[in-house]
């Protein structure tokens, strides 16, 4: 297992300071770990996990599924402000996702792996949370995303356009509340083609699609294993 490194990138002036991971690689970083980011909306910053090293580095990311030892199935405030442990199993939170990807511009990276090593990934060239909203908790944090290439097939694009839903905040399509029903939240419809924070199932279970597992590419499936190991989403700037 790789040394985790925790460190700030300082700088004189603040539009020197990096804005997402892509930034914090192009200062001439190689190393995965926590680094501060300073995002254009957000100019206090938060500490985020770079990922340097995934096909060709400068990802941030916005969700780990790692050993089942966090809850995810929490309420719209969790959601909103984000929970977990930065270098384990977390998730960043809907505001500052927002705040990272509001003007577009971003691309997704999913990565997913099973107990049987089995792994697959999925890229959406085209991702964000509450595009150019004013008041994006208002409005939903709704998803935009698009341009899918890689190996998992695509199980995302069916939630584009939908807002968030969690067990206390029902914003899908569905009479029920999907993320109450699926026991996790997500950009539901009516209700899901993915469901990567549900629940982490470990072993053969009698419930149906309520598991991160949870990934669509023809039939439900758990990759080609029992239950996952884990899953990383991250979210790239692409160079000009």
């Amino acid at each position: 297992m790789a040394a985790v490194v925790t460190a700030t990138v300082t700088a004189l002036h603040l539009h020197q300071l990096p804005l997402d991971c892509s930034d914090v690689l192009a200062s001439g970083v190689s190393v995965d770990g926590v680094y501060s980011v300073f995002p254009t909306h957000d100019p206090e910053g938060f500490m985020v996990y770079c990922d340097l090293s995934t096909d060709g580095g400068g990802w941030t990311v916005i969700q780990r599924r790692e050993d089942g030892s966090m809850n995810f199935f929490r309420g719209w405030e969790a959601y909103r402000d984000g929970f977990g442990t930065t270098t384990g199993e977390h998730w960043l939170g809907l505001h500052r996702i927002y705040t990272l990807t509001r003007s577009g511009g971003y691309e997704l990276r999913i990565d997913m792996a099973d107990f049987d090593n089995a792994t697959a990934f999925a890229c959406y060239s085209d991702f964000s949370v509450g595009r150019d909203s004013v008041n994006p908790e208002e409005d939903g944090y709704p998803l935009t995303v698009d341009g899918y290439s890689g190996t998992a097939g695509d199980s995302l694009l069916k939630h584009s356009g939908m807002r968030f839903t969690t067990k206390d905040r029902d914003q899908d399509q569905s009479e029920n509340n999907c993320a109450a029903y699926y026991q996790g939240a997500w950009w539901y419809r009516n209700c899901h083609t993915s469901n990567l924070n549900g629940q982490y199932l470990r072993g053969g279970h009698a419930s149906y699609a309520d598991g991160v597992e949870c990934w669509y590419t023809g039939t439900y499936q758990h990759l080609t294993g029992t239950t996952p190991s884990g899953t990383q989403s991250s979210i790239l700037m692409p160079s000009l």
